[in-house]
């Protein structure tokens, strides 16, 4: 990958925007400039800034907002009528185009990461508690249960159809949607004619063009420190970070977090945190989920031998590491344990 140009950064982890508008604000006429709107959908504020005539950036945004929205009822698997529910609930094969792409992308990952992004944990989700408002450790007996009713190899995708061939399986798009739907938010951006656009899901991020030639700017935070420790700046970039601080609860002193690993039906250990660049929105969502389950060795020996893929990883004791295509870009800050 050829990262020049694209990166000129300090980095760590997850994804803070720094509003562009405040470091940017020059206008070519007097209504142009960034304009933003932000919604509360997929579980998370959702923010777009781009730049244009103000007539014009906001319609384009609020169709993208539209779009994203649109995503988020057809890809709820809790919604009655959806193609994920009445799959899950009912044995309904999926013949909806937009859910296989997606469902397709999520099973590649999965067959190349070793089954470490896996659509159909949603059991160990639930039984953590991490797919409602309480959390709690389960008893080892009822982790083994939720295994069993699991696992990507149990589904079929082939002449246009989703099937399961277990009827005890769920699927759950939400770690693969919210990257398809800031990719498809950018397409109406594009469709709209604006060229410098962030698309920002919940610090899952994505940069259209440049602001007159700049690169946006971005700030990037420890998993363990407060507030932001870096710039990156990027252009035509997703940008998506996996962190064991987002949905957690401590017992005992151990950190118990939503990033469950498919075969161990327990949390992930050894890293806090891993961001990973692409240009693909929908990529970089299941592979930051996989690579933080596959871990330290594995996860980095992996993204460093596959094409398009970069990452920056940060272990629970506070050690970084950077894929070989973005040393010369990134310069870290200290980082805490």
């Amino acid at each position: 990958m050829k990262w020049k140009g694209v990166f000129s950064a300090i980095a760590g982890v997850i994804i803070i925007v720094i509003l562009s508008f405040v470091v940017w604000r020059f206008f070519v006429s007097s209504e142009d400039g960034i304009y933003k709107q932000t919604r509360f959908v997929m579980h998370t504020y959702c923010t777009i800034q781009a730049y244009g005539s103000k007539k014009e950036a906001n319609r384009a945004i609020s169709l993208a907002l539209d779009r994203i929205e649109e995503i988020d009822r057809k890809f709820n698997f809790r919604n009655p009528g959806t193609p994920l529910y009445r799959l899950n609930n009912t044995g309904t094969p999926v013949t909806d185009g937009e859910i296989l792409d997606v469902v397709n992308e999520a099973l590649s990952v999965s067959k190349i990461t070793d089954g470490a992004f896996d659509i159909t944990v949603y059991p160990l989700l639930r039984l953590w508690g991490f797919s409602g408002a309480s959390q709690s450790l389960p008893a080892r007996s009822k982790i083994l249960g939720a295994l069993g009713k699991m696992g990507y190899k149990n589904l079929i995708l082939k002449d246009n159809k989703l099937r399961k061939t277990r009827d005890y399986i769920r699927v759950d798009l939400g770690g693969i949607a919210k990257g398809y739907a800031i990719g498809e938010a950018v397409k109406v951006l594009k469709r709209e004619g604006i060229e410098a656009a962030l698309v920002d899901g919940g610090g899952d991020l994505y940069a259209l063009g440049k602001l007159e030639g700049r690169p946006w700017k971005v700030g990037i935070r420890n998993p363990r420190g407060k507030g932001v420790i870096g710039v990156i700046e990027i252009s035509d970039l997703s940008v998506v970070t996996s962190g064991d601080y987002e949905r957690f609860f401590m017992k005992d002193g151990v950190r118990y977090h939503h990033i469950i690993d498919p075969k161990t039906g327990y949390p992930a250990k050894g890293l806090a945190s891993v961001t990973v660049f692409t240009w693909n929105p929908v990529v970089a969502d299941a592979w930051a989920t996989a690579l933080f389950v596959m871990g330290e060795k594995r996860g980095f020996a992996l993204a460093e031998k596959t094409p398009d893929i970069e990452t920056l990883m940060i272990t629970t004791e506070g050690k970084v590491l950077i894929s070989s295509g973005l040393k010369e870009n990134l310069e870290i800050d200290r980082v805490e344990k």
